[in-house]
């Protein structure tokens, strides 16, 4: 009996240490991934999808002439289609310069990782976006799907493409 409230008392600074550590950690991490991501205009892919005839992801989230994705749309892209004629449109935009962006990302990287969009979707191993963001083409918000990106979930993914893991693909 002493014996093993010996080993407990020994045990107990490292057992509370690690408990710490990962809510800290954790914590640092979904600030990374910018967990409570906002939108200022309403927005659901699926009536985008079903009523405004978006096909693809690329409608919205272009890719600029020298190929290096552009993200989430600005109040310019919207307007493209959005002629903001109507009353809800000119309320909804209203505030808003052209090149403001009135939603913040869920999938923001981490400074240590390099990410492609271009090299993942337009080569000959595509994956969709789909593999990663989940279905967003009948998601009603534009809260995350898919969850977090963790390494290995990558990881999983460049094995599937046969991509390279080596460090140094997705890592200065």
């Amino acid at each position: 009996m002493k014996r093993s409230r010996s080993l407990l008392l020994f045990f107990l600074p490292f057992i509370i240490f690690t408990y710490v550590s990962f809510v800290v950690f954790q914590k640092a991490c979904d600030h990374a991934m910018n967990v409570q991501a906002e939108k200022k205009i309403p927005f659901s892919h699926k009536t985008h999808v079903e009523k405004y005839g978006a096909a693809d992801c690329e409608t919205c989230h272009m890719y600029a002439g020298n190929g290096r994705f552009k993200g989430l749309p600005t109040v310019a892209d919207c307007k493209m289609c959005h002629d903001g004629n109507t009353a809800k449109e000119k309320a909804m935009f209203a505030g808003f310069k052209d090149s403001d962006v009135p939603w913040t990302s869920y999938a923001q990287q981490p400074d240590l990782v390099y990410f492609s969009h271009i090299a993942v979707m337009k080569n000959e191993k595509t994956a969709r976006c789909a593999s990663c963001h989940g279905d967003k083409g009948h998601s009603t918000t534009t809260s995350k799907i898919k969850g977090k990106m963790p390494m290995g979930q990558c990881m999983d993914c460049h094995d599937a493409l046969k991509i390279s893991n080596a460090c140094m693909v997705c890592h200065d």
